[in-house]
Order: C-alpha cells, then structure tokens, then sequence
C-alpha cells in the first residue's frame, strides 16, 4: 500500500476516526478495518483541510450544487458548498422507504443543475450511485463524486469521476468469505449504531 499523507492520517488517528476490529460495512461486506468519519467531521478545523482537496474538482465541473447521501453527506455538502462559496449549493438526497433516495423537502427546483456530489468514504459506491438517481430524478446533472477517503481497490472503476482527499484501500469480505467470522475470534460490530 502507498503512504498516505501522514498529516490526514493523523487527522484520523487523532479523532479516534480510524478503527480496528470486526465490522459490517454498509455495502454488507466485513472488513477488519472501519472509517467512523463522523467524529472527524465534528472537528471543523481539520475537516477544512480534506475539504479544500475536494474543491478543485468542484470548480472544474463547473458545479452549482453539491450534493450527497443524507445523512452523512449533509454537512459534507453544505460545508464543501461553503468552501467554493457563492452561488453554490448544498443539497441533499433521503432514503425512501423502498431503499432508494429521493431529492425532497423543496430541494426539487433547485437541484436541476450542475451537482458534484460528495460521501465521507467510498467502498463501493452504492449509496452515491442512488443519490445520483435520486438528483438526476429532478433534472440534475451530476458531474463528479468527492470523498473524503476512497477505500476501494487501486484497480476498482466508478461510472463517475471520482476525487478523493485520502486513497486508502482497505480489505473487505463477502460475509460468507470472512476470515474474522470463521475464526470467531471477535464479536461483529455495526460501527454506525455505535453512540
């Protein structure tokens, strides 16, 4: 694996964001390794930083909005917003009750324009390829994908462009495939129900 940045892997270390164990990640595979993103993402001042690595790619498709999953992307979206400034966007896409998303609460007229969406970590991708749906549903035009970590394979392809702060490929298993489950070893933890 490529050294990181030691400066954004110390943002993880140092708000407890980086974990190991035995995890179910939302995509439903188990991994030994789990981004809890959202205790760096309580701590604006460093999430400035990952952020402005991400604006770049904002300007360069020429992105009115930004948008992303809720509820994890919300304050990713609005703050991303913030960093390109005026007239930029933050929107947002919700979990129907089918599993799918969909673009409410009067975001609608707004979103049908160019929006860059954004995730705090990528392992597969599923929940930004339904956002898209959900804001092409509306007339959007969604033209790139920012996350704050990409932990997918180095050889791993997305429909969209895709610019991450942090390449951080980590390993994960089908459930059937686990090694921690076949050892038994340690408990299986859903890191998103953690308080």
């Amino acid at each position: 694996m490529r050294e990181a940045p030691r400066d954004l892997l110390s943002d993880l270390t140092a708000t407890d964001a980086l974990l190991s164990g035995h995890f179910a990640l939302t995509s439903g595979r188990h991994s030994d390794t789990f981004l809890l993103l959202s205790r760096l993402v309580a701590h604006p001042t460093r999430l400035v930083h990952w952020l402005d690595k991400l604006v770049p790619a904002v300007t360069a498709g020429e992105a009115e909005a930004v948008g992303g999953p809720a509820l994890g992307a919300v304050a990713l979206a609005w703050a991303l917003a913030y960093r390109v400034g005026p007239p930029c966007l933050a929107l947002y896409a919700e979990k129907s009750a089918d599993g799918s998303m969909a673009v409410r609460r009067g975001f609608g007229p707004l979103a049908r324009r160019r929006v860059f969406l954004v995730e705090d970590a990528m392992s597969t991708g599923g929940s930004l390829l339904k956002a898209r749906e959900a804001f092409e549903a509306v007339g959007s035009t969604v033209v790139g994908v920012g996350v704050l970590v990409d932990r997918r394979a180095p050889d791993a392809s997305f429909p969209l462009p895709v610019t991450s702060a942090l390449r951080l490929p980590m390993v994960s298993w089908l459930p059937e495939a686990c090694p921690l489950c076949q050892a038994g070893s340690l408990p299986l933890v859903h890191p998103k129900q953690l308080a």
